[in-house]
């Protein structure tokens, strides 16, 4: 029996959904003889590692994000990180010990890891030959910054070639190099019954459609954003999807009274692809995972004030390859959603720029370089 073993870790919603992708591509096309388990890391540390990771991390980017693009770019310095990687590496392994047992008792042949913090202490673990499992990276953004280089590391999977180039420049070899892209869900690769999609959602043909995304903690200025698009003097329609959040589910539906359009207020969703496949315009962070996804299904998109780091990084793709609009605040989005309204060819437009540089086969991409 082959093993194939998928790590993720819940810092953030898109790590583990980069699993899931990749875990439903190897469902369809492994073969038989082979066994594929997916783990979240954080849960072979104790709790109080595993609860700090994730709140120091949600505190950084939602209460600090100035503080938190200030550290992304410190110890994204070449001479920084060797200081930071070395406390680094034995505050990981310090804390590793059950996912260091996981893997020397299970044996997995493969181990696809889609966070840095697994990466590296397999990584360690091969380096010390206490292990020989073939090492896959997948890195979640458009850029690389340098925490997920990893000593040992079979294959790096980036986004791009840009992404590739800056690995070259650090010293990785070209053939461990693979711009595959980021994995999202086989699902997003589907044409959609849009007819269909539109008498299940209650949403009306024909009308251009807002999709709000507050990623899977609801975080952002949603509301504020809700405000002003329903400030239009064109018709729209919109959807917000605030996660998990459900304070905020109940903050959208007191708006509904004040603004002169229709909104849908959803909690935490698993048929996101459904909205992508209607919606003309999607309104969100720039996370890789959700940016993987809106490209998947050929939706432009406007990112506000995206948080300095990984979010701006994968946001100056985006605008780069005329994908998506970035604004400073969210006073200026009215103008671009009524001129996309009022002009389909912009969004025509966007739409065929998106379809030159979207990778929605990347899980399965992936999972062939696994089997």
């Amino acid at each position: 029996m082959r093993k194939i073993l998928i790590i993720y870790a819940t810092a953030g919603i898109g790590h583990k959904k980069a699993a899931i992708a990749v875990k439903k591509a190897l469902d369809e096309m492994a073969p038989k003889d082979t066994e594929v388990t997916m783990i979240d890391a954080l849960d072979y540390t104790n709790k109080f590692f595993k609860w700090s990771y994730l709140e120091s991390y949600l505190l950084m980017v939602n209460k600090l994000p100035t503080f938190w693009g200030i550290m992304y770019y410190l110890t994204d310095n070449y001479f920084i990180n060797i200081v930071v990687s070395k406390i680094r590496r034995i505050n990981n392994w310090m804390n590793s010990g059950k996912l260091i047992k996981l893997i020397n008792d299970t044996k997995p042949d493969v181990i696809i890891s889609t966070h840095f913090f697994a990466s590296e202490v397999v990584g360690d673990l091969k380096n010390r030959t206490k292990c020989s499992t073939r090492l896959i990276t997948v890195v979640t953004d458009y850029r690389l910054h340098l925490w997920w280089i990893a000593k040992c590391t079979d294959f790096y999977v980036v986004a791009n070639d840009d992404a590739g180039q800056e690995l070259l420049r650090v010293g990785v070899m070209k053939e461990q190099i693979k711009a595959i892209g980021i994995p999202v869900e086989p699902v997003f690769s589907k044409k959609l019954d849009r007819k269909a999609i539109f008498d299940k959602t209650g949403l009306n043909d024909g009308v251009f459609t807002v999709l709000v995304i507050g990623g899977g903690f609801g975080v952002g200025p949603i509301e504020a954003i809700v405000k002003e698009v329903g400030k239009l003097s064109v018709k729209v329609q919109m959807a917000v999807v605030c996660g998990h959040n459900d304070d905020l589910v109940r903050k959208i539906e007191t708006l509904k009274p004040t603004i002169s359009c229709d909104v849908k207020a959803l909690g935490f969703i698993d048929n996101v692809y459904e909205y992508m496949e209607i919606s003309d315009v999607l309104i969100s962070k720039s996370g890789g995972i959700t940016v993987s996804e809106s490209l998947a299904k050929e939706l432009p998109m406007i990112v506000i004030s995206p948080i300095i780091g990984q979010e701006t990084r994968n946001c100056d793709f985006l605008v780069k390859h005329r994908a998506a609009f970035r604004i400073s605040g969210v006073d200026k989005l009215r103008p671009i959603v009524e001129d996309l309204v009022l002009h389909p060819d912009k969004d025509k437009s966007m739409k065929e720029s998106i379809g030159r540089i979207k990778k929605p086969m990347a899980c399965f991409d992936i999972a062939k370089l696994a089997t």
